[in-house]
This record gives structure tokens, C-alpha cells and sequence, in this order.
């Protein structure tokens, strides 16, 4: 992995590895000349107009390839960046003023900035204030990249990593994932101005660090229960690469770097459904009743020999067929549940009492999911290893098996989804399409295909999508392109 000397990530390719932290020394940032800098970057480049040196971080959106929403139950995840991206600049000031704002498509100020003294971001006692508070000065007024900056930055600063930044600051930002649903977005945003930072102030970043700062922002200033996977893929992904992280410990596993005849292609389905957010929140209030549950049993009956710290990842298939299955129930409601046991234990999500909840289906997706992202890099890494091509056919089979079981039993399919999926199945793996699946979070957005790097696979991927849009009537589109991480870039003087 090449990695800039002032946020280094050594020993990231080895399995199961906690990068060291980086010595805190003067950033060696590229500058515009050293680097090809995001044509967004560019533009928006014009809209800091004081006397300070600029810095700029871009951070990519990620695909989700599989593994998805487990992460918060500790499945091994797997992703890969897309060339969409978003791009923060920052400029140090003097005048104890937090001014940020957006940069419209053209790189002009898109609106008024928020302005905010620094001394207003500080508590009576001195700490900084929280993320309820932060969201009252930028939502909705200024909207949710706004807020993502701000708690970027005030998270920062309350573990006084860029210090310097306490005289002021003036951030510019821009993405090209807006319209990208289920594109990590956010975490791209909060990755972007974490190392914008880094570079204004000379500082160094601990990866794992910066990574539980953009999990706080989107938990807690923008109200979002994700996990980790957005956020190591915008900070430490390389382009064109396979990067596996394991949620439950914490680590980075090894990453594969595509080779020339594979591809991984993000299509953007063109729709997301309204009401994502609140099905996502279901399905993840259910897994970790199914957890707790789990929990209980494990204690009650001294299962699986001391693995278990409560990840559903810690269960295997044949231990949860043997020991658990039949022992959840399939539907509770949320006020029986609170009756007998309390709240889950997820500090990110509450059981309401009137909901019922699916109990079984939805612990049963997170434990195949985890076995099934260790049989897709398996399948995958023997197909490289090998050049057999029917290991990438069994890789494609995961996808499949992920995608039926994201929306039979979690309820986060769609439509849409299913029917893009599906056309492209029927093309097959005579034309080089070996497997997809809805990506991510579920209901729309973006959907990973892994196909052969050819031309008959190319034409198969667009005859789909072709297809796709004249039967639903949305306009879907390829991602082409991925580039590297956050971290891996470095930050960008301009």
C-alpha cells in the first residue's frame, strides 16, 4: 500500500493487523502539481480566499460488495472504492471564526456558509458540546453535509488532534455522491475533512482512530446507526481493490488487488426508497433481540467454549442450525420483548412496543452473511490463484445467496433491485456476469456485479440496464472508475 510518510498504515495488507500509530510530524501533502487532484478540488480551491496555505482531502464513496449491514453484528465485510468521491478543503484563520460552506457543481459557493465563533462550540466547562447541540446550529438550515463537517470537526477537537485549528477555521466542501444512495456519502465527507485537517495543522492520524471519529459523527450528529465499513473504505481503500475488514475486533484484513480480466461494477439503480432509513433501523432493533436472546441461551447451556462476546459473527452456521434456530422465536412484538428482557443493548437503536419484530430471519441473515463473506473471498482468491473459472462462478452464487437473503429475510429488497439483479442473472456467465446483489443497506441504490473485464461482459452489463430502465422506468448507471482512500492520497496543498 503507498501511503504518504505523515499518515502511514503500515503492515495494513496483513491479516488480522491493528495499524501502529503514525509519528505526529509535519504532513509531506502533494501539492496540486505532485498530484491529480479532483477537478471538484480544483474549483472549489476558489472559494478559500485567505492568505493561508490550503489543504484538501478526497475521500471515495464505497461499494459495498458483500457482507452489507452484518457489520454491526461483527461480519468480515468486503469493499471496494468507487471513483466518486467527496473533496474537503480547509483553511486555517485567525479570527477565532468556523465558517463552512458548499461548493456547487460548478465549484462556486453554493449558499450562504455557516458562520460560527469557536467559543460557541465550547461548554462551561470547557469541553466541547454535543452532537444534539452541534445539530441545532447546522440542520436544518445548512443540511446534513454541513453537520457532518461541523461534528468532524468539533469531534476532533474534543480529542485535541488538530489543535491549532482553535483560531479559526474556513472548510469548503463538494461531493459527487449525492445523488449515490448508499454510497457512503457521509463517512466519505467526515474521511475527507479528518485529513484536510491533518495536512492544515501538520499533524499525523491513526487510521483505526479517524475511523471511530467518522462512526461518532454519523451515529450521533446525523442520527445514523452504520458501522465502521463506510468509513475504512473512504480513509484506507486502494483503487481497484478488494479490502476486507473484520467488524467484530476491529482489524484489517488482507486486501486483493484485481486483476486485469475481473471487474467488480457499482451500478446506481436510480431509486431508493423513502423509508430506507426506518426499515434499516427495524431489521437491525430485530438482530440485536436475536442477540440478546442468543446471549441468553449461550449462558443458560455454556455453548461455543468461550467464543462468544456477544457478535452474532461468533456463531457459526452449524452452531446456530444446532443450538439456536428453532429456539428464537419467529415474530415478537417490541412490548413482550421489553417486558421479559429490557432494551437490546444497542446504545443506536430502541424497540419500539408496537412493532413486531421478525426475530429469527433477521439473526439468521447476519450469521449466514459473515460465512458467506468468507466463501466469497475464498471462492474469489482461488479463481485468481487458479484462473478456474468456476470459482468465480461460486463467488457469484454468495452474491446471489446475499442478495435473496437481504430482502427475503430482512424485508430490505426491492423492486427495482430485484428486478436488476434478476436481468442481469438471466444474461449469465456465458456472457462473463457471474453474480450480483443489492448493495449496502438495502431498498435501492447501488448494486455490485462481479463480471469478467471483456467487451461481451460489458455489452451484457448495458443490455441489462438498458432493459432495467425501460421496465421500471429509472435511470440507472454505471460507476466506472475507483480511486484511493483518504489516507492512502494524503492531503493535497493547494
Amino acid at each position: 500500500m503507498k501511503v504518504e510518510d505523515n499518515i502511514a498504515m503500515r503492515g495494513a495488507r496483513s491479516p488480522a493487523s491493528t495499524p501502529p500509530a503514525p509519528p505526529a510530524h509535519e504532513p509531506q501533502s502533494r501539492s496540486v502539481a505532485q498530484a491529480v487532484l479532483s477537478p471538484l478540488a480544483t474549483d472549489m480551491a476558489r472559494c478559500l480566499r485567505g492568505e493561508g496555505e490550503r489543504f484538501f482531502g478526497v475521500a471515495p464513496g464505497r461499494l459495498d460488495v458483500i457482507g452489507g449491514f452484518a457489520e454491526y453484528t461483527g461480519a468480515l465485510t468486503l469493499s471496494i472504492p468507487l471513483q466518486e468521491h467527496a473533496c474537503v478543503g480547509v483553511q486555517r484563520r485567525r479570527d477565532g471564526i468556523v465558517s463552512i460552506s458548499q461548493a456547487s457543481a460548478d465549484g462556486r459557493n453554493g449558499g450562504d456558509a455557516l458562520e460560527i465563533p469557536i467559543s460557541l462550540l465550547r461548554k462551561h466547562d470547557s469541553d466541547w458540546i454535543d452532537a444534539a447541540t452541534g445539530r441545532s446550529l447546522a440542520e436544518p438550515a445548512y443540511g446534513d453535509a454541513v453537520c457532518c463537517v461541523l461534528g468532524t470537526l468539533v469531534e476532533s477537537l474534543r480529542l485535541n488532534l488538530f489543535s491549532p485549528l482553535a483560531g479559526g477555521v474556513s472548510v469548503v466542501l463538494g461531493s459527487t455522491l449525492d445523488d449515490v444512495a448508499g454510497g457512503g456519502r457521509h463517512a466519505a465527507i467526515a474521511s475527507a475533512t479528518l485529513v484536510a485537517c491533518a495536512g492544515a495543522c501538520g499533524e499525523g492520524l491513526e487510521p483505526l482512530n479517524a475511523v471511530a471519529i467518522c462512526e461518532t459523527v454519523e451515529n450521533r450528529w446525523l442520527g445514523f446507526p452504520s458501522g465502521p465499513s463506510d468509513a475504512v473504505s473512504a480513509l484506507l481503500s486502494e483503487p481497484n481493490t478488494l479490502s476486507q475488514f473484520r467488524c467484530d475486533s476491529r482489524t484489517l484484513g488482507g486486501s486483493i488487488a484485481l486483476p486485469d480480466d475481473i471487474r467488480l461494477i457499482a451500478i446506481d439503480c436510480g431509486t431508493s426508497h423513502p423509508d430506507a432509513a426506518a426499515k434499516y433501523a427495524q431489521v437491525r432493533t430485530a438482530s440485536f433481540m436475536g442477540r440478546l436472546l442468543v446471549d441468553r441461551i449461550v449462558q443458560h447451556d455454556g455453548l461455543l467454549n468461550g467464543h462468544w462476546d456477544g457478535f452474532l459473527s461468533r456463531v457459526s452456521v452449524t452452531d446456530f442450525v444446532e443450538h439456536f434456530r428453532d429456539r428464537l422465536p419467529t415474530k415478537l412484538k417490541g412490548k413482550d420483548f421489553l417486558s421479559r428482557f429490557g432494551e437490546t443493548g444497542d446504545p443506536l437503536t430502541q424497540v419500539d412496543p408496537d412493532l413486531v419484530y421478525k426475530v429469527r430471519s433477521r439473526t439468521e441473515h447476519h450469521i449466514y452473511e459473515h460465512d458467506r463473506s468468507r466463501k466469497f473471498i475464498e471462492a474469489l482468491s482461488r479463481a485468481i490463484r487458479t484462473k478456474d473459472r468456476t470459482s468465480l462462478g461460486d463467488a457469484g452464487d454468495v452474491m446471489y445467496a446475499s442478495h435473496w437473503s437481504c430482502g427475503q429475510r430482512c424485508g430490505l429488497g426491492s423492486v427495482e433491485g430485484d428486478t436488476l439483479v434478476s436481468l442481469l442473472r438471466r444474461h449469465g456467465e456465458n456472457a462473463g456476469i457471474h453474480g450480483a446483489r443489492m448493495s449496502s443497506r438495502g431498498c435501492g441504490g447501488l448494486v455490485a456485479v462481479l463480471a469478467d473485464a471483456t467487451d461481451p461482459a460489458s455489452e451484457a452489463a448495458a443490455a441489462a440496464i438498458d432493459a432495467y430502465s425501460r421496465s421500471t422506468g429509472c435511470r440507472a448507471r454505471i460507476l466506472n472508475g475507483s480511486m484511493a482512500g483518504a489516507i492512502v492520497q494524503g492531503p493535497i496543498r493547494a
